[in-house]
């Protein structure tokens, strides 16, 4: 449904089935969430109306960093542009191109922070066998999984380096 037909739906319930409808908000995509908003202000009912603005609230800093790193690479993959990137982070999860633009910027640094801590992780259990193989040493089992916890933080890091060196920030001028 487009805003128009949306909103004149709206227009048309009782109080009575705005406030069901504020109570069934997981349901609703984030521009009827915003029209039932609005609504609900031009009927006086602010207390419902900020009901929805603390759940958006709640919500918003609740996702994941990495539903948001899978979903970003998941859009890139299909071969969207950083503004249609942009629009279906602001449209699935109501997140503005500032906030998007600070997550992938995050998502870069967390990129080579996985890279450094994958290397370390295959690079010193490595040293460390090699010289206890030297010296006739049992290894153990220890090293071998660091080593392969190390080649998955190179990989995770990597792929996020790439990624992100595709999606580029935007910033908005005032």
């Amino acid at each position: 449904m487009d805003s128009k037909t949306i909103r004149e739906k709206y227009q048309k319930m009782s109080i009575e089935e705005l406030t069901k409808l504020v109570s069934e908000i997981k349901t609703l995509k984030p521009k009827a969430v915003l029209l039932l908003q609005e609504e609900l202000v031009s009927r006086g009912e602010i207390n419902e109306a900020l009901n929805i603005t603390k759940y958006l609230v709640s919500i918003k800093y609740h996702i994941s960093e990495n539903v948001l790193f899978d979903y970003i690479t998941k859009l890139k993959k299909k071969g969207l542009s950083e503004i249609e990137i942009n629009k279906e982070l602001e449209f699935k999860h109501g997140i503005d191109s500032n906030y998007s633009n600070l997550i992938k910027l995050h998502l870069k640094s967390r990129g080579k922070e996985n890279i450094v801590i994958g290397l370390a992780m295959i690079i010193i259990p490595l040293t460390f066998g090699i010289i206890l193989i030297s010296l006739n040493a049992f290894i153990g089992i220890f090293p071998i999984l660091l080593i392969g916890i190390g080649i998955w933080r190179l990989n995770k890091g990597l792929l996020q380096r790439k990624v992100n060196s595709t999606i580029k920030t935007t910033t908005n001028t005032i």
